[in-house]
């Protein structure tokens, strides 16, 4: 390679390699800062297909058990559910795309709090066990 040659992809290439692995380039750095996600609008992700399965185990789960010792909550492959502690039908709290884990029952049983990616990033979210309140409190 010549000399000349070599001196132009030694300059170019910090602005070529980005554009084709989707990198944004300096200039387009600073328009990818200014918009910001909405923690209200959840993931701005649409799923392509489903997988419909039933399980009657898990791995790699967290629980936790309710403070009147009736139910337990747990994740399972980014899902929340509860069941009764004495074993029956699980009933899921959350789906879709977001990764929802490690739920832990609030002091009263009425709710749990875990930890959820919908908003774009890692967050505590606390929810309802009616389904009928969630809301972000950190993260």
């Amino acid at each position: 390679m010549r000399s000349s040659t070599r001196g132009f992809w030694l300059v170019a290439l910090p602005f070529i390699v980005p554009s084709v692995v989707g990198i944004p380039s300096a200039v387009g750095a600073q328009d990818a800062r200014e918009e910001k996600p909405d923690p209200d609008r959840g993931l701005p992700l649409e799923p392509a297909r489903w997988a419909r399965f039933t399980a009657s185990e898990g791995t790699w789960i967290s629980l936790d058990v309710s403070p009147d010792g009736s139910t337990i909550a747990f994740d399972l492959l980014g899902d929340l559910y509860t069941i009764p502690a004495e074993g029956g039908q699980a009933t899921r709290l959350t789906s879709g795309l977001a990764h929802d884990m490690q739920p832990r029952f609030s002091p009263d049983g009425e709710s749990v709090a875990f930890i959820s990616d919908r908003s774009g990033d890692d967050a505590i979210w606390t929810m309802r066990l009616d389904k009928t309140d969630t809301t972000r409190v950190g993260g």
